[in-house]
């Protein structure tokens, strides 16, 4: 026995529970893991650093970077 996940279009969920019955294929519907969903906080701060809101200038040496903290 394999076990699958997919991820349906609600719109499609339908047709696909049924071909899967057809099939003769048992299904378990779980609730999608929040955890793959940044949160709101989490969204803002990747957004802002692919902007490059808030990024310092790039570290050329480390040792003066460490000694800069």
């Amino acid at each position: 026995m394999e076990t699958l996940v997919i991820k349906v279009p609600e719109k499609k969920s339908a047709l696909v529970k049924q071909l899967l019955k057809e099939l003769g294929v048992t299904f378990e519907q779980t609730a999608p893991k929040t955890a793959d969903i940044p949160n709101a906080i989490t969204q803002k701060t990747i957004e802002d650093a692919r902007k490059g809101v808030g990024l310092g200038k790039p570290i050329a040496d480390i040792k003066a970077f460490m000694k800069s903290l």
